[in-house]
């Protein structure tokens, strides 16, 4: 099988144009360890831009990554997020062609992961091509994944018209400032098909109605789930508001909204009912009360603030996420979600310390009612695609805290390592489908890898090792995976 995939990505990689071809309009899409550069660049002050939603579009970037001169002294860390930035910078404007060829392989399915840690399946081989055109930029990535399934996961098409970008596809996003993970969205889950409108900068706005914000990005988003779950072909809704108001602070606000889908109005009066939040009827009598009325669809959405000072001459960041899942009313979202975390340099590393609790009484009073949070009356399936939650990567009735920390050598080479530990589903009712065995359990995991450019390569080592304390048992697993990108 993976001689016959190796042919495959022979044929299609030399029948794929060069004309025209140039980066991704999104910083990180090719290595995401590019997004942690721009978000080092913002916490020591070098760059006044929007990072909490991965991907930061390039447009922008480039501006304030010019203005940075490589004269003035530079601590390491921010030195070499400048100039990975700018190499691929100059790649962007440089380039006829971009094309490239990955392949990853896992011992074991990978549990949880973070933004780019871990691979996505046992067995994937993927073969993209990338292209720029005027206005016009788009990705066709196919992907062949172990038992012979394939999918278009990352491909897009875009178009951009002055300061916004009209994307159709699906293409990873990451929402939050949390380094480990984020409680609405994440790549924890494959991509959802989606027509985006978002804006395709992250600066400050040149209007004067709108400059007081600072350094802004939006999107809006209309999706559609996969076929196979419970009700095949459910809506979604995905909305993104970041902004930068004053130096080191930025707050982001999320809203994502599923409806419709087999069996269910799916048109344009539904998805207006689901805009206004309009109340309706949910018995089955038909005879609703107002106090009785809720809203239609799955609504999940909060807020999300972090802030960077000086201390000890080096940036501390400490960010929070409040995502709750329903409201009394309007605007006063109940059965909320915690995540906190803060972050600093020590040498060549970034080091974080984060913690969240997906534990969540349901009735809004002080029971022991769990079992609900990422999960739906309408949508059995709940706030998951293919199995695994769109928001936080150790899913509902989760508590977890994980250490990690990013090391950077001045070889290029990139080290990450994270210490989790978790304490999944206590009591033992309705498991979330993070639990492989058992109806509950604790966990403490170590989990890292190793990153090295050589020559058109992109080579990754990494793996894991978990104790696991279950009801019945405790043991100790382990997986180790690879993963090879070749760049054309």
């Amino acid at each position: 099988m993976r001689f016959k995939l190796l042919a495959v990505a022979a044929l299609v990689t030399s029948s794929l144009s060069t004309t025209a071809v140039q980066a991704s309009p999104w910083v990180g899409t090719v290595d995401k360890q590019l997004h942690y550069d721009l978000q080092t660049l913002a916490e020591w002050g070098y760059v006044d831009l929007a990072v909490t939603a991965y991907p930061v579009p390039w447009k922008g970037v480039a501006e304030a990554i010019e203005e940075i001169s490589l004269d003035q002294e530079m601590p390491f860390r921010p030195q070499q997020a400048l100039m990975r930035i700018r190499h691929y910078l100059n790649l962007h404007k440089s380039q006829q062609s971009r094309r490239y060829l990955t392949i990853e392989g896992a011992s074991d399915d990978v549990r949880f992961r973070s933004l780019d840690d871990g691979v996505d399946d046992t067995g994937k081989l993927t073969i993209s091509s990338e292209f720029y055109y005027e206005r016009w930029s788009g990705q066709l990535s196919v992907n062949y994944t172990s038992g012979g399934n394939k999918n278009l996961d990352d491909s897009f098409i875009a178009y951009q018209f002055g300061d916004w970008n009209l994307r159709l596809g699906a293409i990873e996003q990451f929402w939050g400032p949390a380094q480990s993970s984020s409680l609405i969205m994440s790549n924890n889950a494959r991509p959802i098909k989606s027509l985006a409108l978002s804006r395709s900068s992250s600066t400050a706005s040149q209007s004067p109605w709108l400059s007081w914000m600072g350094p802004w990005y939006l999107t809006t988003q209309i999706g559609q789930m996969e076929a196979s779950r419970s009700v095949p072909d459910t809506k979604i809704l995905m909305n993104r508001f970041n902004a930068r108001p004053f130096d080191g602070l930025e707050v982001g606000v999320s809203w994502v909204a599923m409806w419709g889908g087999e069996g269910r109005p799916s048109g344009l009066s539904a998805f207006i009912d689901v805009i206004t939040f309009k109340g309706i009827c949910g018995a089955a009598d038909g005879d609703c009360s107002e106090s009785g009325l809720t809203k239609r669809g799955n609504h999940i959405a909060g807020f999300d603030i972090s802030y960077s000072t000086q201390l000890f001459d080096r940036p501390v960041t400490f960010y929070a996420q409040r995502i709750g899942e329903d409201a009394v009313d309007y605007y006063r979202i109940t059965d909320n979600a915690n995540l906190f975390g803060v972050s600093t340099y020590i040498e060549n590393a970034k080091i974080f310390l984060e913690t969240s609790d997906t534990n969540v009484n349901c009735d809004g009073n002080f029971t022991d009612n769990l079992n609900c949070y990422y999960e739906s009356g309408e949508y059995p399936d709940g706030y998951r695609l293919y199995d695994r939650a769109i928001g936080s990567t150790f899913d509902s009735d989760a508590k977890q805290i994980t250490l990690g920390a990013n090391y950077r050598f001045e070889s290029g080479a990139i080290a990450e390592v994270y210490l989790r530990s978790a304490e999944l589903n206590k009591d033992g009712i309705r498991p979330s489908p993070v639990l492989t065995e058992g109806a509950s359990e604790d966990v403490v995991e170590l989990s890292g890898f190793y990153q090295q450019p050589y020559g058109d390569w992109l080579l990754k080592a990494g793996g894991t090792v978990a104790n696991r304390d279950l009801p019945s048992e405790s043991t100790t697993d382990a997986l180790l995976y690879l993963k090879a990108q070749y760049v054309f």
